[in-house]
C-alpha cells in the first residue's frame, strides 16, 4: 500500500512541475491558422524570432505581439528556412529561383539568382562576419557576396545534387556541405 501513495505522489508531484514548467509558454499567430510554420530562429540579440510562412517570413518580436510579414515571390511558397545576419539588420530565405535578403523593419529586399529558376534552396546561411550568404544550388554550394552580388560556385560531388544544408565555419573560411556519401569542406575565397 506505501509503494502505491508514494507511486501516486510521485506521479502528482511529476505532473505539477510539468504545469508549472510552462507557465512561461507564449504563443506567436502564424500567418493561417492550419498551417505549421518551417524552420524557426532566433535572431542573435534573441529580441525576434522568425520564421518561414505561407507565402512570407514572419518576425515577431518577442516580448509583445507585434510582427512583420516579409512576402516571398510567389503567394503560395513557404520558405523551408530562415537565416538572421549577425547584426541581426537583415533575414534571409530561400524563395523561388532566389535567395531573398530582407532589410528587417522595412520593405526593402534583394534576390540572388540562383542556377535554375525553378529551385528554391533549402537553407540559407550568413557568414559570421555578414558579409556573404550560402545556399546549395543545383550541382553547386553558392556563395553570394551581399554588396556586389557577385558569387562562387563550389562544385558539388555530382553534377545533379543539390545541397540540403550549408553552413560556413566560426571563422568564415571554409564552408561545408552534406553531399551523396560525404561532407565536403571548401575554403571560401574572398
Amino acid at each position: 500500500m506505501n509503494k502505491v501513495l508514494i507511486l501516486l505522489l510521485v506521479n502528482c508531484l511529476g505532473f505539477a512541475s510539468i504545469a508549472v514548467g510552462q507557465e512561461d509558454t507564449r504563443t506567436y499567430p502564424a500567418k493561417l491558422k492550419n498551417e505549421t510554420p518551417s524552420w524557426v530562429e532566433f535572431s542573435n540579440d534573441e529580441k525576434y524570432i522568425g520564421a518561414g510562412v505561407f507565402g512570407a517570413v514572419r518576425v515577431w518580436e518577442i516580448h509583445t505581439d507585434a510582427f512583420k510579414t516579409y512576402k516571398t515571390k510567389l503567394k503560395n511558397e513557404t520558405p523551408p528556412s530562415v537565416s538572421f545576419s549577425p547584426d541581426d539588420k537583415f533575414i534571409t530565405a530561400g524563395v523561388f529561383g532566389a535567395v531573398r535578403v530582407w532589410e528587417l523593419n522595412t520593405e526593402n529586399f534583394r534576390d540572388y539568382d540562383t542556377k535554375l529558376r525553378n529551385e528554391t534552396p533549402n537553407f540559407v546561411c550568413f557568414s559570421p562576419n555578414g558579409e556573404y550568404i550560402a545556399a546549395g544550388v543545383f550541382g553547386a554550394v553558392r556563395v553570394w557576396n551581399l554588396a556586389s552580388g557577385e558569387f562562387v560556385d563550389y562544385p558539388t560531388k555530382l553534377k545533379n545534387e543539390t545541397p540540403q544544408y550549408v553552413r560556413f565555419t566560426s571563422d568564415g573560411q571554409f564552408i561545408m556541405a552534406g553531399l551523396f556519401g560525404e561532407v565536403r569542406t571548401w575554403k571560401v575565397s574572398p
